[in-house]
């Protein structure tokens, strides 16, 4: 009967910290890059601002996030995902009511820092590990569903802008709104994160060696024993893994930043645009959860091929936007390329490396990617000497060729026998 109660009470548990982790990624999804570029418009005008010095402090937001990444793994070792997790929400109030304040440009850019920064603390890095840990059983389905949530942070976050500067009273109501939200969060968090239990139900228990020896079958390859970091860098597949989600961020956000202005050149109308856009979103959010029921039938690696061949197609389509079958080929083939990716990189991290490594792994991985950030100004140039972003994306979809080949050609990693366990991270 003890048993029983104790087993209840750990399933309990550990929904109650999904579902506060989840609404922590679909907050600060919404605050950030996604309402960012919203609510711009209505902050130049009100504070005279030119486009680039408003765009600058976009820039360092994305910036912060990068730089933060390798972050989270220190703070999850040293205080654990409880404390992790309050301070990066303690910095997003902080840069949100920053910005809510806002009258200098230095201010803003200190807030969108800062708000880049917290953003970097309580994004995935923490959530993986803990879902990793709290769900050995059924990892893969709740990894997909809680980037599946995160992302309709992205989706909701024009409906929140609006509706925050129409009812609330303009742009800073936005910022207070969000700060607000953030501080329930927070409490919530104090409430409900912890880290897992280090003896969890037999239940969970037998369901997760089951899915550990399915691999056997060569289906789905999971690892068999814990890697250390220093054993995972010096590996190529993790950079093969690494470099495959940052080539796929790079078209994305290059695409986010230029693609509505290359429908419009093409004859597309803003309306047009706007609901191809909006469906790549759809199908970016959706992407992640479908590949979460896949992940124990299929290897992420095919999935990640799939990706990656996918986002060939929709680059490819965009550059032929001017035909209605290539912007809903890009709308489908792009959001499900960069949606699949995201699942399906993390998945393979987890699956070749082992669950207690995925802090160093993951905040490594997400540093890495900040290169990304250079495709927006890159294809800025090129379209200026090309008369236009044709090329531009014709010339993404060949480089993600090139790594759909490279990723077919990947086995799992092999670890030499007798190597130690990755450190434990506290409660």
């Amino acid at each position: 009967m003890t048993n029983i109660i104790e087993d209840t009470a750990f399933f309990r548990q550990r929904w109650a910290l999904f579902a506060v982790i989840s609404l922590f990624f679909f907050l600060i999804t919404a605050a950030t890059f996604s309402s960012l570029g919203i609510v711009l418009p209505f902050m130049i005008e009100d504070l005279k601002w030119s486009r680039l010095e408003a765009g600058t402090g976009f820039s360092l937001l994305a910036l912060m996030v990068g730089l933060a990444a390798p972050v989270p793994a220190y703070l999850l070792r040293k205080v654990g995902p409880k404390s992790t997790y309050l301070i990066g929400g303690a910095l997003v109030v902080l840069g949100t009511v920053l910005l809510a304040t806002t009258q200098s440009l230095m201010q803003y850019y200190l807030g969108a820092s800062i708000l880049g920064f917290g953003y970097g603390l309580c994004a995935s890095v923490p959530a993986i590990y803990l879902i990793t840990t709290w769900f050995p059983d059924r990892a893969g389905i709740v990894i997909g569903t809680y980037m599946t949530i995160g992302a309709t942070g992205g989706i909701a976050a024009p409906f929140i802008v609006t509706k925050a500067i129409g009812s609330l009273g303009g742009w800073p109501a936005h910022w207070w709104a969000l700060a607000a939200a953030m501080v329930g969060l927070c409490v919530l968090a104090a409430i409900t994160i912890r880290a897992a239990p280090p003896t969890l139900p037999e239940s969970v228990q037998e369901q997760a060696r089951a899915q550990q020896n399915a691999g056997s079958d060569g289906r789905v390859h999971r690892s068999q024993h814990e890697w250390t970091f220093k054993q995972v860098i010096r590996t190529p597949q993790y950079y093969i893994i690494v470099f495959s989600l940052t080539l796929i961020l790079l078209c994305s956000v290059t695409m986010n930043s230029w693609a509505f202005t290359h429908m419009l050149a093409l004859g597309v109308t803003t309306t047009m645009a706007a609901t191809v856009l909006s469906a790549q979103a759809v199908v970016n959010a959706l992407s992640r959860v479908i590949g979460g029921t896949l992940a124990n039938h299929i290897d992420p690696k095919w999935l990640l091929v799939s990706a990656l061949a996918a986002d060939v197609v929709g680059m490819a389509a965009l550059s032929y936007a001017d035909h209605p079958i290539g912007l809903w080929l890009f709308a489908i083939g792009d959001g499900y390329g960069f949606g699949m990716c995201y699942f399906a990189t993390t998945m393979l991290l987890v699956n070749y490396f082992g669950a207690k490594v995925n802090p160093e792994i993951l905040g490594a991985m997400n540093f890495i990617t900040t290169l990304a950030m250079i495709g927006p100004a890159v294809a800025g140039m090129m379209s200026e000497s090309l008369g236009g972003f044709v090329w531009v994306f014709r010339g993404c979809a060949l480089l993600l060729l090139l790594f759909v080949l490279v990723v077919i050609a990947m086995r799992p990693p092999r670890r030499a026998e007798g190597d130690g366990d990755a450190e434990a991270v506290p409660a």
